[in-house]
């Protein structure tokens, strides 16, 4: 049994490029954007009190910044915890 070359031993690399994290943070950015409007929709609905528009706007920027870094962090297995809770 020939012994392998040096170079296919080594592990591989788990970095991944900069396009994949970013289509990731995207993904999970997208998913946090329509559950902000949703929740934002749904309690001026609910309460019948609309939410003024620079604390609406800043509810949605940071619920989609968090999600978007979350699934950044934990994969796409997040979708589907963040979808469950309103499902």
């Amino acid at each position: 049994m020939k012994p392998l070359p040096h170079e296919l031993n080594q592990p591989k690399s788990k970095v991944e490029s900069a396009s994949t994290l970013i289509k990731r943070f995207s993904a999970g950015a997208a998913v946090g954007l329509i559950i902000a409007a949703l929740n934002w929709g749904s309690y001026a609905y609910f309460f019948d009190n609309p939410i003024p528009l620079t604390k609406g706007i800043i509810f949605c920027l940071g619920l989609t910044i968090i999600s978007g870094l979350m699934t950044l962090k934990w994969g796409y297995s997040t979708f589907e915890s963040l979808l469950q809770l309103f499902w």
